[in-house]
């Protein structure tokens, strides 16, 4: 482990995966209710309402996709934890925006904040790099991972329960958790990146390009990203397609969508906080991504083919699983990058996350925007967006194989 300026790891690392935590319920609390806040907002039926959701994802996505390396470069500069409470604060405000919103292009507007400083996973994992030692990075990556997944569970189901209040009751509770931390963490956090271990920074350094340029000098970790780009593609099909899919194909309600979000964050917990740990200390990280991928590719043709909504419930196990394969990839590309470029690494991670949850919403919403429109040419067929998935999942699985061929090699 190397040393850093964090008085207390320990703490620092409650609250760093409280963060998260909070960080993905906050988004969790959003799924069951987005779509009938914009319906309310845009008046639009369910189908019209899929296409603003993606549109609003991607916005956050794109701006998130040259903010995150901005966010990196900074944190490497300066240290983690100006840019990790900057970032929370901002988070707290956009849900204000969203809870207040009087139209449509209110809700693109905080997520347009949102975006900026959504710095929240790579600043953490930058952290997580400072602190700990490189054999025992997959096991931290992996709960970085099941405090996504537990958020990502609380929120789903505490927003179905909280919506019974007022649609926008679960906003405005994201908003106050949000706030309450950023102020608790101004206190609790101390700084985890030494400063003779810091650099200066450069625009070079702050740009995707410039990252991707930076990190090209290994051969392995542009290869790795296309597989981590393919991913997230089809990783990001539950969150951005599953409340309208639900809502469409079996009429699901907001706690209904809540309730089994909530079930596939508890199987991602499992599958982050327990799973990915012990396979990846026993056979390796590319095994622990490997059953991550092959879990989600089963997933998604289980959703892309069955209509029975009580057959559908048991595949959201494995197609949860799928998350467990960023803590693989993450621990080998962390060991393969020296101590300064921490921050970079995890800026070029989220960078390509984000590309991914650009295309997806981009793509998939108006995919099935057009396979659940009877007047378009297409045949009615709501789990367009999981062939797309599974299709996805099989490329990255070969990519994956084929980079591990070519490393030993």
């Amino acid at each position: 482990m190397r040393n850093s300026g964090q008085s207390n790891p320990k703490i620092a690392m409650w609250f760093v995966l409280v963060s998260v935590f909070l960080d993905a319920m906050g988004h969790g609390l959003l799924a069951p209710i987005i779509p009938d806040l914009i319906r309310e907002l845009a008046d639009v039926d369910i189908s019209g309402a899929a296409l603003y959701g993606g549109a609003i994802i991607a916005l956050f996505a794109t701006i998130q996709f040259f903010a995150t390396p901005l966010l990196g470069a900074l944190s490497d500069a300066f240290g983690r934890r100006p840019v990790l409470l900057v970032s929370f604060s901002a988070f707290g405000i956009n849900y204000l925006l969203m809870g207040f919103a009087p139209s449509i292009e209110w809700l693109f507007l905080a997520q347009a904040l949102a975006g900026l400083f959504g710095a929240t996973p790579a600043v953490a994992g930058a952290f997580i790099a400072d602190i700990t030692a490189k054999e025992n990075r997959a096991k931290r990556y992996g709960s970085l991972g099941a405090a996504f997944g537990l958020g990502f569970m609380f929120g789903p189901v505490l927003s179905g329960l909280l919506a019974e209040y007022g649609l926008r009751t679960p906003i405005f509770v994201a908003a106050l958790l949000t706030l309450s931390n950023a102020l608790l963490g101004f206190f609790v956090f101390r700084e985890s990146l030494a400063k003779h271990l810091r650099r200066p920074f450069k625009l070079v350094n702050a740009s995707p390009w410039g990252v991707f340029m930076q990190l090209s000098v290994n051969r392995q970790i542009p290869r790795l990203l296309v597989v981590v780009l393919c991913l997230h593609i089809a990783l990001n099909t539950v969150p951005t397609v599953w409340p309208y899919f639900t809502a469409y194909q079996f009429q699901w309600t907001p706690k209904e969508i809540g309730l089994s979000m909530g079930m596939y964050g508890i199987v991602s917990i499992i599958a982050q906080g327990i799973a990915v740990g012990r396979i990846s200390q026993r056979f390796g990280d590319l095994a622990a991504s490997l059953t991550g991928m092959v879990g989600l590719l089963i997933g998604s043709v289980a959703f892309a083919v069955i209509s029975n909504q009580y057959w559908l419930l048991p595949f959201i196990i494995p197609s949860a699983m799928g998350f467990m394969t960023n803590a693989g990839l993450m621990s080998y590309m962390s060991s393969h990058t020296d101590p300064s470029s921490q921050g970079t690494l995890q800026g070029a991670f989220a960078a390509t996350r984000s590309v991914g949850a650009i295309i997806t919403p981009l793509t998939l919403p108006w995919l099935f925007h057009l396979f659940t429109t009877p007047s378009n040419a297409y045949p009615v067929y709501p789990g367009i967006p999981f062939v797309i998935a599974a299709l996805l999942a099989a490329c990255a699985i070969m990519l994956l194989l084929r980079a591990n061929r070519l490393a030993q090699s």
